[in-house]
C-alpha cells in the first residue's frame, strides 16, 4: 500500500508488517473515506488557496506513517503499534464540515460537542444515546468498531490515545504527531522552504515510550522552536492578513445562519463539505452567502483592530464580544463585526522533555482578539480616516472594559508584518 504525499513523499506501508491489513481495512472504511472530501484548514481563501484544497485524508495517512515509523524504530509491541497507528488514522474521523468554526456554533447555540468525544463514539459503532447506528456515506455504515475486532485491537486503548485522561500521547499533546505533520503540511502548501526538511528532524530527533508522550533528543529542540515559527506565521497569516479577513467573516456568518437554521446539528453532525454546502445553497436563508463560496465574496473589509499580548482574568467568546461591540459602538447600517479570540492557538509555550528527562519550556502562550469591521454588502465602504480613527478609539476602550486589562497592544492593516511576535511599540495602549 503506498501513497504520494506533498509532505512525506511517497509513503509505503509495507505488506509484511502485521499492520498493514489493518491499515488497508480502515482507509477502505466509509468513516476514513469521508475525509477525503473534508477540507484541513476551515477557510477558504484566495490568498491562500492550497490551503483549501488540502483534505484530511492525506493528513491522518501521513500522522499514521509517522506514528508507524516511531513504532518500529523503537520496537514497540505488535499490540501497541496496532493501537497507536489505528489512533493515529482515526484522530479526525468525526469532524463536521467546516470543522471548528462549526463546533464553535453548536457551543453558541448551548449545545455540548466537541468531535475528539464523538470519534469516541464512532470507535465504538454508535452516534448518541440511544446507539443509532449512523450511515455516515449514503449506503455505508459504520464499520471501524467491526474492523478493530477483527484485528484484536481494543477500541478503548484506541479511544485513550486519541483523548487521554491525565498522560499526554504520541497522538495528544502539546507537541504531537498531529500537529506536527498539520503544521508543517500547511507550511509546504504555502510554498515555505524546509517544511519537510524540518519534519525529518523532529521525527529523527523524537523519541517514543508505548503510546505515550514523545520526549525528544537536545538535537531536536532547533527543529521544534522551527516548528513553533512555522505555527505562529500560519495562524497570524490566516487571522490577520486584510485579505483573508473577508471570506473568514463570510464563512462565520454562513456557518452561525446553517446551525440556527439546523441544515447542521450536534444529532446530524456527519456530512461531507459538499453535502453541506448542497444543502446550505437550497435553504432560503443560508443560499445568498453559500452561493458567495462560488461566485465570490461580497464582504469587503473596512478596518480592524488586533490586540495582542494582554493579559485576560476572564475570557468571553466571539459572540459576546461581537454583542458587546454592537451595543456599543455605533456603525452604519450594513456593516458587522468579524471577532477572533484566541489563547494559545498562534503561538503557544510547551514543554520539551529530553532523552534525559529533563523538561524545560519553549515558545510563549499568544493572547489575541481580532475586532474587524466588515461590510457586509456590495459596494465600495465609504469610511474617512476620521472615522476610523474614532472606531478605532472606541474599539480599544471598550475591549479593555470588556476583559478588564490594562497593558496590551494594537495591529491595525497597516501594520500587519505577518509575524504574530513583531512589537510595535507606537501602539501600545495602557489603561
Amino acid at each position: 500500500m503506498e501513497f504520494h504525499d506533498v509532505l512525506h513523499g511517497h509513503i509505503r506501508f509495507n505488506a509484511i508488517d502485521p499492520s498493514t491489513p489493518l491499515l488497508q481495512d480502515l482507509i477502505g472504511s466509509p468513516e476514513i473515506n469521508r475525509l477525503r472530501n473534508m477540507r484541513q484548514m476551515n477557510f477558504d481563501v484566495p490568498l491562500i488557496q492550497e490551503l483549501g484544497r488540502a483534505r484530511r485524508l492525506p493528513h491522518s495517512i501521513g500522522v499514521t506513517y509517522m506514528a508507524l515509523q516511531l513504532a518500529q524504530r523503537h520496537g514497540l509491541s505488535i499490540s501497541d503499534t496496532k493501537v497507536l497507528v489505528a489512533a493515529a488514522m482515526l484522530h479526525d474521523a468525526a469532524i463536521p464540515p467546516y470543522g471548528h468554526l462549526v463546533e464553535d456554533e453548536f457551543k453558541n447555540a448551548g449545545f455540548e460537542f466537541r468531535h475528539e468525544k464523538r470519534v469516541a463514539q464512532l470507535i465504538k459503532g454508535t452516534v448518541n444515546a440511544q446507539n443509532k447506528y449512523l450511515a455516515i456515506l449514503p449506503g455505508k455504515s459504520l464499520q471501524v468498531s467491526e474492523i478493530l475486532d477483527k484485528y484484536n485491537v481494543d477500541p478503548d486503548k484506541v479511544i485513550g490515545a486519541i483523548r487521554p485522561t491525565g498522560m499526554r500521547t504520541a497522538i495528544s499533546a502539546d507537541i504531537d504527531l498531529d500537529n506536527i505533520d498539520n503544521v508543517h503540511r500547511m507550511a509546504i502548501m504555502l510554498g515555505w522552504n524546509n517544511a519537510r526538511e524540518n519534519t525529518d528532524r523532529i521525527m529523527n530527533g523524537a523519541i517514543l515510550h508505548s503510546i505515550g508522550p514523545m520526549t525528544y533528543h537536545e538535537r531536536a529542540v532547533p527543529s521544534l522552536e522551527n516548528w513553533l515559527d512555522f505555527r505562529q506565521r500560519i495562524y497570524t497569516l490566516i487571522i490577520a492578513h486584510p485579505e483573508c479577513i473577508p471570506y473568514n467573516a463570510l464563512q462565520v456568518d454562513l456557518v452561525r445562519l446553517a446551525v440556527s437554521e439546523h441544515i447542521i446539528s450536534p444529532d446530524e453532525w456527519w456530512l461531507s463539505e459538499p453535502e453541506f454546502e448542497d444543502a446550505m445553497r437550497r435553504n432560503e436563508a443560508t443560499k445568498g452567502l453559500a452561493m458567495q463560496l462560488i461566485a465570490g465574496c461580497d464582504y469587503q473589509l473596512v478596518d480592524y483592530a488586533w490586540l495582542k499580548h494582554f493579559d485576560a482574568y476572564g475570557k468571553a467568546n466571539n459572540a459576546e464580544i461581537t454583542n458587546w461591540m454592537l451595543s456599543n459602538i455605533n456603525i452604519p447600517a450594513g456593516y458587522g463585526y468579524f471577532v477572533w479570540n484566541e489563547r494559545k492557538l498562534i503561538s503557544r509555550q510547551v514543554q520539551v522533555t529530553d532523552d534525559t528527562g529533563r523538561s524545560r519550556g519553549i515558545g510563549e502562550n499568544s493572547t489575541s482578539c481580532m475586532i474587524a469591521l466588515i461590510k457586509k454588502t456590495i459596494g465600495r465602504p465609504k469610511w474617512t480616516k476620521a472615522q476610523s480613527f474614532e472606531w478605532r478609539q472606541q474599539v480599544v476602550t471598550h475591549f479593555a472594559r470588556l476583559f478588564d486589562v490594562h497593558d496590551f497592544e494594537v495591529d491595525f492593516p497597516e501594520t500587519y508584518t505577518g509575524n504574530f511576535r513583531g512589537r510595535n511599540s507606537e501602539l501600545n495602549f495602557g489603561y
